[in-house]
C-alpha cells in the first residue's frame, strides 16, 4: 500500500512538487515562530537572571540613601550566606566633544565586590579587579575606551576601565548619543572609590544578600524591625514586566503563523480532494474486488503522511534557519546588543508533530470520503447537480449568518467574518468574473472569455483558492493598519495618562524648596509630586512573586490613568486602603475585580481590596494605584522622587530640559520628556513595518502556490477539452493565454476581496468598544498597493506554471483519455 500511495501523490510531478512546497513553508514558518519564541524568553529570562544573580532579598529606602548601621541584623544573622553592599550616585562625563550636560549624565554604580556571586558581569575584555571601572561595551564603544583607559566624570574624580562587559539590566546604556538625551549611561565602580569621591563615607542605596534555610524567618524578622522606618525588605524577584511586553509582539507573529498553517492546510485539503474525486472508478473497483472502506481511507491517509514526512523533513530544519534570521530581526529592535543561543530543540520536536498531524486534519474529510465511495457511481452522479444546488444554498444562507457578525463587538467576530468571507466568495468570483470578461477578451483575445467561462467548471475551488488569498491578505491588511494606526494611539494614550509633559527624577526626595524652584520657571505652568514606591513584590493567584510599582493618586492631583468611572474610583481609594491595577497587572494577577491581593508593603505583608482595573500609559500596564494619603500612611512609603512639569503653551520641553539639569544637577537623575516616553513605545512598532511587508509577501506567495495548484489540477481535469481545443485549431498560445486568464481573475479577485475584507476587519476593529477607540480607521494604502502588486504578480507567475502543462498536452494522446 506504500508503494501504491507514493505512485499516486508522484504520479504528476508537478502537482506534487507545488503541494509539497507549500506545505514546506507552511511548517518552517510555524517552526521559525516556536524557536523565536522559545528562544526570545530564553534571553530574557537570561537577563532577569543575570539582574537578580544569586539574591535572595534587598534592603531599599525610600530615601534613596541609608546608614549602613542600620544593617546590624543582617550582618550578624547566621541566615546571611553572602551579601552585597551598593551605593548609586549620579554623575557626569568629562568628554571633549559638544555634548549637552543631559547626554553626559551617567550612574555609577559602587559595590564591595564586582566578584561577588551576587552579580553576574559577563567580562568580554579586561578582569574584574575591585580596582577599576566597569563599562558596558555600548559605552566603550561610544566613548572609544578601552581597558586601562582613563575615564573622568565631573567634580568627582578619574578612574581606568579595568573590564568590558556584554549587555546586562544593571549597566544598561544608550548605545548612541540620541538616546542619551533621554536615559543616563551606567558604569561600576568599587564602592570605596565611589565613596571616597562623594563622601558619602557610611551611605548605601541597597544591600542584596543570599540566605540559607533561615530566610524566611529572617525576613519576617526584618519586616517587622523596619516596620516604622524609611528602610524596608523585599524578596529579589525576576520579573521585567514592566520594561518588557514582547509577548503582545508574538501574539501577532503567532497570528501569522496560524495564517501559513491554514493556507498550507487549504493545499494539502485540495491535493487530497481532488486526488480523491479523479479515482472515484478505482476505489470502486477496488471495492467490487473485496477492499474494506477503511482499506481505501487507509490508503489516502498514507498518501498523506507520506507528502507529511516529506515535508516536516525538509520544513522543520529550514524553520530552524529561520528562526536564527527571526531572532535576529526582532532582537535588531532593541537598542541593546542582545546575545543569545538559539532553543530549537523542543520547539523542532513539536513543529515534528504538528507537521505530521496538520495535514492529516485537514484531510480527514477527503479520506473518510474516499472510503465512502459508492460502487454505483452513476447513481452519484445522477444526484451531483441537485446536491451542488442545495449547497450553493447552504454556503450563502450560513455565510450572510456570520457576516451579521459585523454588529457583534466580541473577539470571534473576526474568525466569524473570515469564514464568511470564504463561504461567500464563489458569488464574489462570479461577479468579478462578469465584469472582468470584456477586459479579459480585449486583452487576451477570445482565450479570455473562455478563460472567464472556464472558472464556473470548478467554481467553488478556483473560489477557495482565491478566498484563501483573500484571508490573506486581509489579515496582513488589518494589521498592518494596526501598525500604523498604533503608535498615535500609544500617543494619545500617553499623552492622556502621563500626568504633565515632564518627568524629573531625583536621587533624594523633593522638597517643597525644589518645587518652588521649578515652579518659578517661566514656561512651567505647574508642578506636581509623583510619588512612586518601587519595587513592590506581590503575589498571583497562583502563588507566584511578581514586581511592578504603586503609583499615588488623588482627585485634584495629575491624570494618570483612564477609568469609566472615576468619581467612584476616587472614592472608593479614599475611603479604605485599597488599589487599581493597570490591565497587565491585572491580567498577570488572575483574580477578579472585588478580590484582595497580597502586597509586601513597606510596612509589612498587607492584603489590599482590587477595587477596578484601569487603562494607562504607565509601565504598559504593569503597574498599580494607591490613593496618596494611604500610600503615605497605611503602606509605608514616605517621599516623592519625582516631579511632573506642565508646560505652558508655546514652551518646548527640549529647551527646559537642559536648564533643569544645569541648576538641579546635584541630585537629579533623570528628565524625560513625554515625547522621549512616546518614542521608546513606539519604536518597536516602527521597526516592524519592514517584517510586515516581508510577512505580506511570504503570506501571498504560499497563497499563490495554492493557485498553482488549483489551476495545474483544473488543467489535467481538462486534458480531453484541451486536446479537443487544440484539434479544432486553438494554438498552444491561445490555450496558455487562457490559463493566464483564469490565474488572473483568481489572484485579482483575491486581491480584490481581500483588500475589501481587511478594510472591512479595520472598520469593525476601529468601532470595537473593547479597544475604545485606541484603533483608528487609517487604510494602509502602501501596503494595499503592495498586496495589489504582489498579489497579481504571483498569481500570473503561477498561472504560466501551469499554463506551461496545458500548452504541452499532446492531442492524440488527450483524445483517446477523452
Amino acid at each position: 500500500m506504500w508503494r501504491i500511495s507514493w505512485r499516486s501523490i508522484t504520479q504528476n510531478k508537478k502537482r506534487f512538487v507545488l503541494s509539497l512546497l507549500g506545505m514546506i513553508i507552511g511548517i518552517s514558518f510555524i517552526t521559525a515562530m516556536l524557536i523565536a519564541d522559545r528562544t526570545t524568553n530564553d534571553v530574557f529570562d537570561y537577563y532577569e537572571q543575570m539582574y537578580v544573580g544569586n539574591a535572595d532579598y534587598w534592603v531599599l529606602s525610600d530615601t534613596h540613601t541609608y546608614s549602613e548601621e542600620t544593617l546590624s541584623s543582617i550582618k550578624n544573622s547566621p541566615a546571611v550566606m553572602e551579601a552585597l553592599l551598593a551605593l548609586d550616585k549620579q554623575a557626569f562625563f568629562e568628554l571633549e566633544g559638544d555634548q549637552s550636560l543631559n547626554q553626559r549624565s551617567v550612574r555609577i554604580t559602587g559595590v564591595n565586590d564586582q566578584n561577588s556571586s551576587l552579580l553576574t558581569l559577563p567580562v568580554i575584555e579586561g578582569q574584574l579587579d575591585n580596582e577599576g571601572l566597569v563599562i558596558p561595551k555600548v559605552v566603550a564603544n561610544l566613548l572609544n575606551k578601552g581597558v586601562g583607559d582613563t575615564i573622568r566624570f565631573a567634580n568627582l574624580g578619574e578612574a581606568k576601565v579595568s573590564a568590558i562587559v556584554e549587555y546586562t539590566q544593571l549597566l544598561s546604556s544608550p548605545s548612541n548619543w540620541e538616546r542619551a538625551e533621554s536615559t543616563s549611561f551606567r558604569v561600576m565602580a568599587p564602592l570605596h572609590l565611589l565613596r571616597e569621591w562623594t563622601g558619602m563615607d557610611n551611605e548605601l542605596s541597597y544591600v542584596r544578600f543570599q540566605t540559607n534555610e533561615g530566610g524566611q524567618e529572617l525576613f519576617q524578622a526584618l519586616q517587622q524591625e523596619f516596620q516604622h522606618s524609611n528602610v524596608y525588605v523585599q524578596p529579589v524577584v525576576a520579573d521585567d514586566r514592566q520594561s518588557n511586553d514582547i509577548g503582545g509582539l508574538y501574539q501577532f507573529f503567532y497570528i501569522m503563523a496560524a495564517l501559513s498553517m491554514f493556507i498550507s492546510g487549504f493545499i494539502v485539503f485540495n491535493l487530497i480532494y481532488t486526488s480523491v474525486m479523479e479515482r472515484k472508478k478505482e476505489f470502486a473497483i477496488m471495492k467490487s474486488l473485496g477492499y474494506l472502506q477503511s482499506s481505501v481511507s487507509r490508503l489516502i491517509l498514507i498518501e498523506v503522511l507520506l507528502l507529511s514526512f516529506i515535508s516536516t523533513a525538509i520544513g522543520v530544519p529550514l524553520g530552524i534557519w529561520l528562526g536564527d534570521l527571526f531572532m535576529q530581526a526582532i532582537l535588531g529592535l532593541f537598542d541593546f546588543d542582545v546575545v543569545y543561543t538559539l532553543n530549537w530543540e523542543m520547539s523542532a520536536l513539536l513543529s515534528v508533530a504538528i507537521g505530521i498531524l496538520f495535514p492529516v486534519v485537514f484531510s480527514l474529510f477527503p479520506i473518510y470520503n474516499a472510503g465512502k465511495t459508492s460502487v454505483l457511481l452513476t447513481l452519484k452522479m445522477a444526484n451531483q447537480t441537485s446536491s451542488s444546488k442545495r449547497s450553493s444554498i447552504l454556503r450563502v444562507v450560513v455565510g450572510v449568518g456570520l457576516l451579521t457578525f459585523v454588529f457583534i463587538d466580541h473577539p470571534v467576530s473576526y474568525l466569524a467574518i473570515l469564514v464568511s468571507i470564504i463561504l461567500l466568495f464563489p458569488f464574489l468570483l462570479l461577479g468579478l468574473s462578469t465584469i472582468l470578461k470584456p477586459i479579459l477578451k480585449i486583452v487576451f483575445g477570445y482565450s479570455g472569455t473562455l478563460a472567464a467561462q472556464s472558472l464556473t467548471q470548478q467554481l467553488n475551488r478556483n473560489a477557495n483558492t482565491s478566498a484563501i488569498l483573500a484571508v490573506g491578505i486581509a489579515v496582513i491588511i488589518l494589521l498592518s493598519a494596526v501598525i500604523e494606526s498604533a503608535p498615535e494611539g500609544y500617543e494619545n494614550e500617553i499623552r492622556s495618562t502621563y500626568g504633565g509633559d515632564i518627568r524629573v527624577t531625583s536621587e533624594a526626595p523633593w522638597s517643597n524648596e525644589d518645587r518652588l524652584a521649578l515652579q518659578s520657571y517661566e514656561a512651567v505652568a505647574n508642578v506636581q509630586p509623583l510619588s512612586e514606591a518601587t519595587p513592590i513584590t506581590w503575589e498571583t493567584l497562583e502563588g507566584e512573586l511578581r514586581q511592578f510599582s504603586i503609583i499615588a493618586v488623588e482627585k485634584e492631583g495629575p491624570i494618570l490613568f483612564e477609568s469609566s468611572e472615576k468619581e467612584r474610583v476616587y472614592a472608593e481609594l479614599g475611603k479604605e486602603p485599597s488599589i487599581l491595577l493597570g490591565q497587565r497587572a491585572f491580567d498577570e494577577w488572575g483574580g477578579n475585580v472585588g478580590e484582595s491581593i497580597y502586597i509586601n508593603a513597606p510596612s509589612g505583608v498587607q492584603q489590599y481590596k482590587v477595587i477596578d482595573v484601569v487603562n494607562t500609559s504607565h509601565y504598559s500596564g504593569y503597574v498599580a494605584f494607591m490613593d496618596e494619603k494611604h500610600l503615605n500612611h497605611d503602606f509605608g512609603w514616605a517621599n516623592s522622587f519625582d516631579m511632573l512639569v506642565t508646560l505652558n503653551d508655546g514652551y518646548t520641553g527640549e529647551a527646559l530640559r537642559d536648564q533643569l539639569w544645569l541648576d538641579f544637577s546635584p541630585h537629579i537623575s533623570k528628565v524625560e520628556l513625554v515625547e522621549d516616553e512616546i518614542r521608546s513605545t513606539t519604536s518597536a512598532l516602527t521597526g516592524m513595518n519592514e517584517l510586515i511587508i516581508t510577512l505580506l509577501v511570504l503570506i501571498v506567495g504560499l497563497a499563490s502556490i495554492g493557485t498553482a495548484n488549483t489551476l495545474l489540477m483544473n488543467t489535467l481535469e481538462r486534458t480531453s477539452e484541451i486536446g479537443t481545443m487544440r484539434a479544432l485549431g486553438f494554438t498552444k498560445q491561445q490555450v496558455r493565454k487562457m490559463i493566464v486568464g483564469e490565474g488572473l481573475l483568481i489572484g485579482l479577485s483575491g486581491v480584490i476581496g481581500g483588500i475589501a475584507s481587511g478594510v472591512l476587519l479595520l472598520y469593525v476593529t476601529s468601532q470595537s468598544k473593547l479597544l475604545e477607540g485606541f484603533i483608528s480607521f487609517q487604510i494602509p494604502l502602501g501596503n494595499s498597493i503592495l498586496a495589489l502588486i504582489a498579489g497579481v504578480s504571483l498569481s500570473l507567475f503561477a498561472s504560466w506554471i501551469s499554463s506551461a502543462t496545458a500548452s504541452k498536452i499532446d492531442i492524440v494522446s488527450s483524445l483517446k483519455v477523452g
